[in-house]
Order: structure tokens, then C-alpha cells, then sequence
């Protein structure tokens, strides 16, 4: 029996032990979410402290230090002399003895003066409230364990209080008698610091020091309270925790700051008479009209959020809104410095419909002024002052100026401060994600964003992008400061809100490790926006970054940056500005247009290398393209609607209705096919169709300037070479012989010629090859590098000719083709080349050939029979325009054709002295004067019948001694052997 009745108390201890351990751990865990004074030593006795584990300490110093348990001494064990004293896990919930109502002893009045110089106070209830006042019922429920006297009854009511405030299921019930009883007796102490015993103890010494100015300017209610809150910073540790508390009383309830409340009690009671005491809610509601307070109000009222603005405990509606976020997302992290504010932030995105609106007011405030962002304040100390000159007062309302982050946003590529360019980027984002975040934006727009934008909801760059697609509509102030705007976040995918939102995923897959800024990541996300894998919400914001990047170049961060001094020295007044200097609206594409016309022109390679960039993102996507796109805006309605946007596709398509375009769509189009031929990069589907054979045949050639297209074209023979890409290459070079333009090195080489002989033709701008025929005409006074490519050109025309196309710059020779080249063999123009080399022969025998000299009018019909002609309906010979296009054509063998022309021409020198000295013509001539061939006709063709004659007589005679072995002399033969 007795080993059961043992068993019976050993369960019921420990059943009571678990329980009141349980209770305290759960009471702790409830309190620790509110008033968290763990960062501060309050350091006096027998007051409630919520949260803070007191379990290692045994008891509090008279000076009101805690002490820890000794470890040697009268009281400690020989086994704990020397050794550190274990860890004690468990939960204390009050630093004194439990008491009970019962127990509580009742407090003589006194009067107190511990500060000399303040009134004296008369002191009840040990300075607490009564506990069987108001809060009675709650004290006996909440507080049963806390001893009356120096606050503590009212410390612990305030805390449950704070809980009541929340959103938690589980919270307290506070009735509002007895709220107003807490608050009353803050009120009162915090008129009078002798009122506050544990305070007046310990600022002592600090308020003597640094508060002692009542015997020159008189004592007024709170001043010596609001001084030392003034200088926290200069005072001892203890007094500063004890300032710290009277800090979290006037945070809560206005009149607990006599001062505030002075200034604002008029307010309070017009503007916010409804509004129930406590919770930071008056102070909360005069914020919100900071427009109607009066001066000396919003003066004090900034003076406690300058004061509140390092620690979220201070923030009363702010931590009670978001307490349950603080507990998701900043658990960790202790108060003060404003971090648990600064992870709040970080987290806005994701915070609760109750948090985010206290954050967002939060970051608002801050914005129009940075002394409230202790932490931008302290990272750019220095910038502050040096870079944007700022000498007013940190902390004087009088010296309020919103442009002071403005001013260090526009000097971000100067601040070298790591630290500050975080802080200073930090507010960047804001701005490009929320128009309220963004002062200069949502001043200059609020009239334009109330008229175009006011159903938009704030946030996600949704009210930015709503006024940027009403630019043309919009006020000049608004319309120069939003651009302003973009500029900026066009610097970083981190303020580039919607983006970076859908492109995450892409980030970490294709651009994980590269940098944020300098455009970096957008320009990597740019590069991979077509590969396998890359999301489509992506995709679409990236060409939607792309399409408003074309407006204007400014907009485009990496060509703004590389290209200011080649826009200065080649685009000086494309771009005009208004008298005021603001932009009538962007620049529309047109110093971008400016650029890529004087690609050779630019100095600087970076900027080279930002323009070709932009050329592929014309080609590409006709949006990118401003200028052509507004060209051309009905065109593609019409025609090419259904088709998507992406890769060349629109193009081709408008290209392939070219006959129904519209003359400005026309011209727009024959523009960007000009940049296209430039370089091989720029076209998208030869790109695609070709790459083996540009890495098989040219792989070591640059780009640019054709040259990796000329080098395929002239292999595109080659048994190795694909026919997909040999049908696309010779499709565009029969494409180039509608408009001279479209070949880069001819452009090159005969513009001045153009200008000057075939500037009626040009001024057209057709598609039908009349600048051509023109140059063809002019043969003869074109510098030589024109001739050269004019000749280079009609060659590689007559290396593709086939019957069933256009041939615009063959045409002259097509009937000659079909009644010399295809009588025999209709099949020729199926190989590449054919025709030209018909061509060439026929011509060689009519022009080139030296062992044979061609009479004028006087070749033989069967010769032509021989030859496999069709008698005198189809003599084998070229018409005279057929013939001069074929001279004009660049041969495939350039130094035979070199060799054979330069005997031709020392002939007719020598011909052209005999024709000036006798008067008898020996050179045949075309119209333009050029020589044709040789003539012979009357003394000189006997003559030289005669010479034949004599010629081939002697050449029988030799031939005839040769074969009777007859020779012209006596000689002796000599046969040597080989050795043995």
C-alpha cells in the first residue's frame, strides 16, 4: 500500500509539473509575438518583462542588473566551484514570485522627486494601476502572477492589450474600461518623469546632463521625456531601455506623447474623432490625412515616426497588422536596426492582405522622404551629402525634400558604395513596380493616371504600363517624366517587375551566374528567348521588352550606353526636343534608323556591336521595327494577320505579297531587306537553311559587307552543297536584280557613280532594275570598282538563269539564251552555270578568240550548220545588247580573261595607229564607240587574203621537207645511251 500511495503522488507531481510547465511555455510563446524587448536590458527589479528568459539569472542587483548564479561561494557545491553553470531550459514568465491578489500588499502614497529639476509627483499604488480597479478581472485572469508596483500590473496589461490587437483567434479579452484605465495611467507618467519611478531612477544622471534647460526656457508638461528621447542615442544603457518603453507607450496611444498630443488634439478631434484610442490607429488616421493637419501637428507627428522609424515594435498598427507574417518570413531575426521591416519588405509579394497595404504605406512614406529609412541613411551617408549636396538637417521637418533619393537614383552609375548602391536599387525596383513608390512619376501623372488609369489597381507595373500605352495622349510633363522613368529601369531585370516575374524559371535555367545589371540578364534571356525549353509567359515579355525598346534608342540601356558620342556625331537633330528641352514624345525609331543607315560610319566597336544587334532584332520581329511597323500596319492586317510574329515570319510574309503592299510599306520593307544582305547574321531563314555549309565552306569569313554570302554563293555548286540552301541563295540573288541596293558591295562601290549618271532612275526607288540598266548603258564611264561589281553582278545573274523566273538583269539576253543555248539542250538552265558559259563561247568566237578574226557581216551560214546551227533563221550570234552584257559580265576565270583581253588591246593599238595614219577603218565598232572586232575590207581584205595565201603555201612546203626527211643543213646526230 505504501509503494502505491508513492506511485499515486509521484504521477500527480508530475502530471502538475507538466502542466505548469506547458501553461508557461504556451503563455510565453503567446507574449513573445508582441512587445519583444529581448534586445534590451531594462535593468531595474520586480517589474514584468515580457519574453525574455530570465531563467539564468538567480536575481536583480540594487542598481537593477541582473545577477547570474555563482558557481563559487558560500552557497555553490564543491563539484560546482570553477565550473560554468548549466543552461537552464526552463520558461520563466515574470522575473518575481508569484503572488495573488490576497498577497498583494497596498502602497502608501508618496511623492517623488528623483529629477530636481522636474515637479515632484505624487506616487500611487507603488506607481501601477489598481488591481481592483478596472482591470481587475483581467489582472486575476492575465496577470494573477505579477506584483503590484512600478508598472508592472500595467506593463503586463499593456502586453495582453498589444495581443488583443491582432488577428489571432486566440487573443485576449480586454474590456474597453479597462483599456482606457492602462491607458490613462501611461498618459500620466509620461507627462511627468518623476511620475515614472523606474525611468526617473534611471536617467537620473542623463536628463541632469543633457536635459536640464527648465531654469532658462521654463518646465513644460513631457519636455524633459521628449529631450531624452531625443538624444537616446548619447545616454547609458539603462536609460535608454526605460526610454525605449515610454517610446512604445506613445507609439500606441497619442496622448501617452503630451507633446504629439498638443500639437494634434485639434486634428484629432476634427479629422479623427471616431477613431478608438490605443493600436497606433489616431496616429495611423492623421497619416492618412497628412494633407489636412496643421503644420505644428505634422511637424510632431514626423518628429515620433522619425523617432520609430529603426525598430517594427514602434510601428504599432504596422507589427500588429503583420505579426503572423513576421512569424512566417522573419522569425529570426531580431528587432531593431529595421530589419524585421526590411525582411517584411523583401517579402512583399507574398505578405497577407492585412500586412501588405502597412508595408506598401510604409515604403510610400519612405520614398517622399529618406530620413525615414535608418538604413539608407547610414549606407549613404556620404553620397547623400557629396553627390546630391543635401545640407539640412537629418532630423527637422522643415528640411523635408523627396528629391533626395531621386538624386541618388540619377547618380547610380557613380556610387561605387556596395552598400549604398543596394539601398539606392532597392527603391529603383519599388519604383518600376508601383507607381506610388515613385514620386516624380506620380506627381507629373496623377491628373493623366485619374483621366486614362484610374480603374488600374497599383502594383505589378500595372499603372506604368496603362500610362505607357496612352503615351500619345498623355500631359508633356507626365509624358517626359515617364520616359525618364523607363530609361532608368531599363538598366536591370530587377526593375523590370513583369518580366522578371514570368522569367524566373528561365533565369536559373539559361542566365544562372550572370550579374543583374547593366542589362546583362535581359540581354541573355534575349539570346535564348527561340531555344527549346524557354517558357512562353517569357517569350512574350521579352519581345514585349523588345517592342518598346525600338521606340526610341534610349530605351535600349546596352546601345544607349555604347553609342552616345556616335549618336552626337552622326544623328545630332534626329531626335528634336522641345523649347523647354522635354522630349515632344520619344523619338519614334528615328535615331535608331540613323544608326543602322551609317553602320560604317561608327567609331566605336561596342556601339557597331549594339546596332547589328538591333538589325537582328528588326529582322526578326517586324514590332522591333517602329517605323515599319506603323508603315505597315494595314498591310499586315490585311495580308499577313493569322501569321505569328517571331523568327522572319511577317516579313516573309509581306514579301511574298509585295505586289499588293502599299508604297510606304513597299519602301519600308525594300529598307530592311537592304540591312539584310549587308551580313549573313541578319537573315533568319538562311541562317537556319545554310549553317552547315557556311561552317563546311566559309567558315573563317567575317561577316559583313556580303562576304559570307558571296563566299556560299560561289561554292554553291559544290556536289557537297545542299539543295535547300542552294535554292535559298539563288533565290536571293535573283531577288537582288530587282533594285542595285540589295547588292552590299555594288551599293558600296557605285553609289557616286548612281548619283551622278542614273539619279532619275534611283530617285524611283522600283523593283524592276532600272538603276541597273542604266549603269549597263553607262558601262564605259563608271569608275573602275563599279565596273568591276556591275560586272561581278550580271555574271553571277547569268550563273542562275532559269527560264521559269523573272530575269530582270539577263532580260536583254533572254532570246538569244533560248535560241542559241536551249535549242540543243532545254534542260541547260537546270545547271547552275550552263547558261553563262553558252554564253561566254558564243561570244569568245565572236569577240575573244585570236585564231579567229570576225568579219564584219561575213560569217558563213555553214559554219553555222556545222556548228549544229538551223541555217540562215538561226545563225550562232549574240544580238548587240545580248553581246554587250556579256562583255560586261565578270568571267569565271579572271586571269585568262586578263591575258586574252591584253593581247586584244596591244592589237587594236596598233590597229587604232593604222586607222588614224591611212583613214582606212580597221577596228568594228559598237555604238558607244567601243571596239567590237577587227575589219578588213577592200586593198587591206586582198591583202590579206594574199598574206593567208602566202602563209599557208610556205607552211606546205615546210611540211612536205619535213615528211621526205629533207633538211635546211648538214648536221650530225648524236645518240647518247645510258650507262651500264
Amino acid at each position: 500500500m505504501q509503494i502505491m500511495r508513492l506511485g499515486i503522488c509521484l504521477m500527480a507531481l508530475t502530471g502538475a509539473f507538466l502542466v505548469s510547465s506547458s501553461v508557461a511555455v504556451e503563455k510565453r510563446e503567446i507574449q513573445e509575438d508582441f512587445i519583444d524587448f529581448q534586445d534590451y536590458d531594462f535593468g531595474d527589479y520586480d517589474y514584468y518583462v515580457p519574453y525574455t528568459d530570465f531563467s539564468e539569472y538567480s536575481s536583480f542587483s540594487e542598481e537593477g542588473d541582473l545577477e547570474t548564479p555563482s558557481t563559487s561561494g558560500p552557497g555553490a557545491s564543491k563539484a560546482d566551484a570553477g565550473t560554468p553553470a548549466p543552461e537552464v531550459k526552463t520558461e520563466v514568465k515574470t522575473v518575481v514570485k508569484p503572488v495573488s491578489k490576497s498577497k498583494r500588499s497596498k502602497k502608501d502614497k508618496f511623492a517623488n522627486k528623483v529629477v530636481e529639476f522636474a515637479p515632484s509627483a505624487n506616487i500611487t499604488f507603488g506607481d501601477d494601476i489598481d488591481d481592483e480597479g478596472k482591470c481587475e478581472a483581467e489582472i486575476e485572469k492575465y496577470c494573477e502572477d505579477v506584483e503590484e508596483g512600478e508598472g508592472n500590473l500595467a506593463d503586463c496589461m499593456s502586453d495582453h492589450i498589444a495581443q488583443s490587437e491582432s488577428y489571432d483567434e486566440d487573443k485576449p479579452d480586454i474590456s474597453d474600461d479597462c483599456r482606457e484605465e492602462v491607458y490613462q495611467f501611461k498618459i500620466s507618467r509620461n507627462a511627468n518623469i518623476n511620475r515614472n519611478i523606474r525611468l526617473a531612477k534611471q536617467c537620473k544622471d542623463d536628463a541632469e546632463k543633457f536635459c536640464n534647460v527648465t531654469w532658462f526656457f521654463g518646465y513644460k508638461q513631457g519636455q524633459i521625456i521628449s529631450c531624452l528621447r531625443d538624444v537616446k542615442d548619447q545616454v547609458k544603457k539603462k536609460c535608454k531601455n526605460q526610454i525605449f518603453k515610454v517610446m512604445m507607450d506613445a507609439a500606441s496611444d497619442i496622448r501617452a506623447d503630451p507633446i504629439l498630443y498638443e500639437a494634434c488634439k485639434d486634428d484629432v478631434a476634427s479629422l479623427c474623432k471616431d477613431v478608438k484610442n490605443g493600436g497606433g490607429r489616431v496616429q495611423g488616421c492623421l497619416r492618412d490625412k497628412r494633407m489636412q493637419i496643421s503644420w505644428p501637428c505634422e511637424e510632431q507627428l514626423y518628429r515620433q515616426e522619425i523617432e520609430d522609424s529603426d525598430d517594427i515594435r514602434l510601428s504599432v498598427r504596422l507589427y500588429g497588422n503583420c505579426m503572423a507574417d513576421k512569424r512566417k518570413f522573419c522569425k529570426d531575426i531580431e528587432p531593431g536596426n529595421a530589419a524585421v521591416k526590411d525582411c517584411l519588405e523583401e517579402n512583399r509579394e507574398d505578405l497577407s492582405a492585412a500586412c501588405k497595404p502597412e508595408i506598401d504605406d510604409m515604403i510610400e512614406r519612405r520614398v517622399r522622404d529618406f530620413r525615414l529609412d535608418s538604413k539608407l541613411r547610414s549606407a549613404c551617408d556620404s553620397e547623400i551629402f557629396n553627390l546630391c549636396a543635401y545640407f539640412g538637417d537629418l532630423d527637422d521637418i522643415d528640411m523635408y525634400d523627396s528629391s533626395v533619393i531621386n538624386c541618388l537614383q540619377d547618380y547610380t552609375p557613380e556610387i561605387k558604395n556596395k552598400k549604398c548602391l543596394e539601398q539606392v536599387n532597392k527603391y529603383i525596383k519599388h519604383a518600376a513596380e508601383d507607381i506610388r513608390f515613385d514620386v516624380p512619376l506620380a506627381e507629373a501623372c496623377y491628373e493623366d493616371r485619374q483621366k486614362y488609369c484610374s480603374n488600374v489597381a497599383p502594383g505589378s507595373a500595372r499603372v506604368i504600363r496603362c500610362l505607357s500605352s496612352k503615351r500619345n495622349s498623355l500631359s508633356p510633363l507626365c509624358r517626359a517624366t515617364l520616359f525618364d522613368e523607363e530609361v532608368r529601369f531599363s538598366e536591370n531585370i530587377d526593375f523590370q517587375f513583369p518580366m522578371k516575374a514570368a522569367c524566373t524559371s528561365e533565369m536559373n535555367s539559361f542566365c544562372k551566374g550572370i550579374p543583374h545589371g547593366n542589362a546583362r540578364v535581359i540581354r541573355c534571356l534575349q539570346n535564348n528567348k527561340d531555344a527549346k525549353g524557354f517558357g512562353s509567359p517569357c517569350k512574350v515579355e521579352i519581345q514585349s521588352y523588345e517592342n518598346e525598346m525600338s521606340k526610341d534608342y534610349r530605351l535600349n540601356f546596352r546601345l544607349n550606353s555604347a553609342c552616345q558620342k556616335d549618336v552626337k556625331a552622326l544623328c545630332p537633330s534626329v531626335c528634336q526636343m522641345s523649347d523647354a528641352g522635354i522630349p515632344d514624345q520619344v523619338c519614334g525609331g528615328k535615331v535608331l534608323r540613323c544608326l543602322t543607315d551609317k553602320l560604317e560610319d561608327i567609331t566605336d566597336e561596342a556601339c557597331k556591336q549594339e546596332v547589328n544587334y538591333f538589325e537582328k532584332m528588326e529582322v526578326s520581329n517586324f514590332r522591333n521595327d517602329i517605323i515599319l511597323a506603323e508603315a505597315c500596319r494595314d498591310d499586315v492586317e490585311n495580308y499577313c494577320a493569322t501569321v505569328e510574329a517571331g523568327e522572319g515570319r511577317v516579313h516573309k510574309c509581306l514579301r511574298d505579297n509585295r505586289k499588293k503592299l502599299s508604297e510606304s510599306c513597299r519602301k519600308e520593307e525594300m529598307l530592311l531587306e537592304e540591312k539584310e544582305n549587308d551580313s549573313v547574321e541578319l537573315s533568319v531563314g538562311l541562317l537556319k537553311a545554310c549553317k552547315s555549309e557556311r561552317q563546311l565552306f566559309c567558315k573563317g569569313v567575317q561577316p559583313g559587307s556580303a562576304r559570307v554570302f558571296r563566299c556560299m554563293a560561289e561554292n554553291m555548286n559544290d556536289p557537297d552543297f545542299g539543295n535547300t540552301c542552294k535554292s535559298m541563295i539563288r533565290s536571293k540573288l535573283e531577288r537582288r536584280q530587282s533594285n542595285w541596293k540589295l547588292d552590299p558591295p555594288l551599293r558600296k562601290a557605285c553609289r557616286s557613280d548612281v548619283a551622278k549618271y542614273c539619279a532619275s532612275q534611283d530617285v524611283q526607288n522600283a523593283e524592276t532594275g532600272v538603276v541597273y540598266q542604266c549603269m549597263i548603258d553607262s558601262y564605259s564611264s563608271l569608275n573602275g570598282g563599279c565596273q568591276r561589281e556591275l560586272g561581278r553582278a550580271v555574271h553571277m545573274a547569268f550563273f542562275i538563269w532559269r527560264d521559269s523566273t523573272e530575269n530582270i538583269l539577263t532580260s536583254r539576253c533572254d532570246a538569244d539564251i533560248k535560241n542559241i543555248c536551249l535549242t540543243k539542250r532545254p534542260n541547260m538552265a537546270n545547271t547552275l552555270g550552263a547558261v553563262g558559259e553558252c554564253l561566254g563561247n558564243v561570244a569568245a568566237r565572236m569577240s575573244a578568240n585570236p585564231a579567229r578574226l570576225l568579219l564584219e557581216d561575213d560569217v558563213e551560214e555553214e559554219e553555222d550548220e556545222a556548228a549544229g546551227g538551223v541555217g540562215s533563221t538561226g545563225r550562232k550570234r549574240l544580238s548587240d545588247l545580248c553581246y554587250t552584257l556579256t562583255e560586261i559580265a565578270e568571267p569565271p576565270n579572271q586571269k585568262k580573261s586578263f591575258d586574252s583581253s591584253l593581247s586584244f588591246a596591244l592589237l587594236k593599238d596598233q590597229l587604232d595607229k593604222i586607222d588614224s595614219t591611212t583613214g582606212i577603218p580597221m577596228v568594228r565598232r559598237d555604238r558607244a564607240g567601243n571596239a567590237r572586232g577587227i575589219s578588213l575590207t577592200g586593198w587591206m581584205a586582198t591583202l590579206g587574203m594574199a598574206a593567208l595565201v602566202v602563209v599557208i603555201a610556205y607552211g606546205s612546203f615546210l611540211l612536205y621537207k619535213r615528211l621526205k626527211g629533207e633538211t635546211n643543213g648538214d648536221y650530225t646526230m648524236v645518240v647518247k645511251s645510258q650507262p651500264k
